[in-house]
């Protein structure tokens, strides 16, 4: 009737005892040049992400810098000023953008 001699029948092994879980793998030295181009792979990655949401913050400003020119009747010299300002900005943040993204994808 009972597959265990105690009367008890065998259960599965748990996950942990299939995987050895709690036990350091085996590490080849090779694998750990993969590891560090890895993460630096994903560190450039990050520093991308960080490029884009300054530039998609950049954007809002300048589309609020051109709204604020239709909602005051009077337009001056310096709310153009900063237009320009910041549109230069941002085209240097997307070409920055661009050469990083290359850099990775290539």
């Amino acid at each position: 009737m009972s597959s265990a001699p105690n009367g008890r029948k065998n259960r599965p092994r748990s996950a942990g005892n299939i995987f050895q879980i709690g036990k350091a793998p085996y590490r080849d030295p090779e694998r750990r040049e993969s590891t560090e181009s890895t993460r630096k792979a994903q560190r450039a990655v990050a520093d991308c992400r960080m490029i884009v949401q300054e530039f998609n913050t950049l954007v809002a400003l300048y589309r609020e810098l051109v709204i604020s020119i239709g909602e005051i009747s009077v337009d001056c010299p310096s709310l153009r000023a900063e237009m320009h300002k910041t549109r230069t900005k941002g085209c240097e943040m997307a070409r920055a953008a661009n050469q990083s993204l290359s850099v990775i994808s290539g």
